[in-house]
């Protein structure tokens, strides 16, 4: 059994702690030479550091085995540190029940590490749906915390309490908690625990907030922790950040710059092809080009992907209606946005944040595309409180599209796509002197000698929408009746 003292390999518990959760990979090689080869398989010290070398490689999965097989070969003070390193794996793969149980068995041993645990209790009851045990948890932690004489145990509270706030949707606590731990990691040069807490910070300020240059900075800062860290994983999600920003902001400059230092990276291309965000980022830049079947393509990929949210797969259909726009293939376009709207409707249970954001936006895009086809009425209302509670875009979007210099920074390059698409739209659209295609309809069926009622019927329409349908016609086009109407339709090339 490992002892805080030190054992054959000189490791004190402390210090094996803290080169294992910094996850630097040269001191964790450097820690893992001083145990014996064979020591390396059996020592469970030696296999938490093996575990934490696999995770910042990006082996999840193995890592995570790795250290449950760790704490069960270990007892005491050592079981404890090792229990400390594995519950926050078990609360990032969601496997909430495995934490508490993990929680439970921890015996008091390492006394030190109360706070922490409190804290890892805190996030557990708020991703169970117990808002006030994990409050109580985490005021408790931050008390114990505060009083250690231990940085590294203090910043280890912090984050875990930030984690606690954020899944109880208290954003504002959360913020603070996870900038003042940022904060202190830095001074404490633990790189990659700062990092982690910048990436709490830059959801909140994307997601929620909408703060477009509050988030591009916290990615960065996610991205300048990470890579001081050596950890490839996390600065590269920064950078995945920073592209999803500059899409987002419509930057076409930099959205093509950020891509060439993603795909330059230690990483797969396909790694990046399969995450939504990257997809994304390639469909938007295709539609301001005007590459709208391209765009297509991708959206059709990824709309076919295995695991994707309901937002997430809103999404891609609301940018599909605005593709469908593109060709005024207008009855499909509307046809996808009313599904959109329809998916959109409600919250699903324990929505991430993210997925709320995307939900929005999905019906923000659908409810444009109504109004720009001419289904008004659905447009309007789907611009509830929910998806637009400051009205903001109900005054931004109509029939033409949406105003670009109006549109907040963190929807630009949506609208710059919405806007590409009218333009295609009106390039493909046939001349219909400001004929409605619901008129069309009626107009087209009018040489065929059938009365109003008839033609009512056969459209599925009332006759008194007909009547009025018809009175338009006759305005627009200058006529005074049917005879004149055809006629002017025939002179105009309007195919009747």
């Amino acid at each position: 059994m490992v002892s805080g003292r030190g054992h054959e390999h000189g490791l004190t518990l402390e210090q094996f702690y803290n080169i294992a959760a910094e996850g630097r990979r040269a001191e964790i090689d450097a820690a893992l030479a001083r145990f014996p080869a064979s020591a390396r398989l059996r020592d469970p010290i030696a296999i938490g550091l093996r575990s934490m070398k696999s995770v910042v490689e990006g082996d999840l999965p193995g890592g995570l085995a790795l250290l449950q097989r760790a704490v069960m070969h270990c007892q005491g003070r050592a079981r404890e540190y090792l229990l400390d390193l594995l519950i926050p794996l078990l609360l990032n793969t969601h496997r909430f029940t495995e934490a508490e149980e993990a929680l439970d068995s921890s015996d008091g041993s390492a006394p030190e590490l109360a706070p922490a645990f409190a804290a890892s209790r805190a996030t557990v009851a708020a991703c169970q749906g117990d808002d006030v045990a994990s409050a109580s948890f985490a005021l408790e932690a931050l008390e114990q915390g505060r009083a250690l004489d231990n940085p590294i145990i203090v910043g280890r509270v912090l984050y875990r309490t930030a984690m606690a706030a954020f899944s109880r949707e208290d954003f504002d606590e959360a913020q603070d908690r996870a900038l003042e731990a940022a904060r202190l990691f830095e001074r404490l040069e633990q790189h990659r625990s700062a990092a982690i807490c910048y990436t709490i910070l830059y959801v909140i300020t994307h997601d929620w907030l909408g703060d477009a240059d509050l988030a591009r900075f916290y990615a960065r800062r996610t991205t300048m922790s990470a890579h001081l860290a050596e950890d490839a994983g996390i600065e590269n999600w920064g950078v995945l950040a920073q592209l999803d920003i500059a899409a987002e902001a419509g930057d076409a400059r930099r959205v093509a710059s950020i891509r060439g230092r993603l795909l330059a990276s230690p990483m797969n291309e396909q790694y990046y092809r399969e995450r939504f965000s990257y997809t994304i980022s390639e469909v938007l830049p295709n539609g301001w080009e005007g590459r709208f079947e391209a765009a297509r393509v991708g959206l059709v990929a990824l709309h076919n992907a295995e695991n994707l949210s309901l937002p997430e797969r809103s999404l891609c259909d609301a940018l599909l209606a605005v593709v469908a726009l593109s060709t005024w293939h207008t009855d499909l376009a509307r046809r996808i946005a009313r599904r959109t709207i329809s998916q959109t409707a409600e919250r699903s249970v324990n929505e991430p944040l993210i997925d709320t954001r995307r939900r929005r936006i999905a019906r923000l895009l659908a409810a444009a595309v109504c109004i720009v086809v001419g289904d008004t009425i659905r447009g309007r209302r789907a611009l509830s409180r929910f998806a637009d509670p400051e009205q903001r875009f109900a005054a931004i979007i109509d029939a033409t599209g949406m105003d670009e210099e109006r549109t907040p920074a963190v929807m630009r390059g949506y609208a710059k796509f919405v806007n590409a698409a009218c333009r295609a739209a009106n390039a493909a659209r046939p001349v219909t002197h400001s004929l409605t295609e619901a008129e069309l309809e009626v107009l087209k069926a009018l040489p065929d000698g059938m009365t109003l009622a008839t033609i009512a019927m056969s459209l599925g329409k009332s006759r008194k929408t007909v009547e009025r349908q018809v009175g338009s016609i006759y305005a627009k086009l200058h006529v005074a009746n049917r005879a004149q109407a055809i006629q002017r339709a025939r002179d105009l090339g309007l195919h009747v």
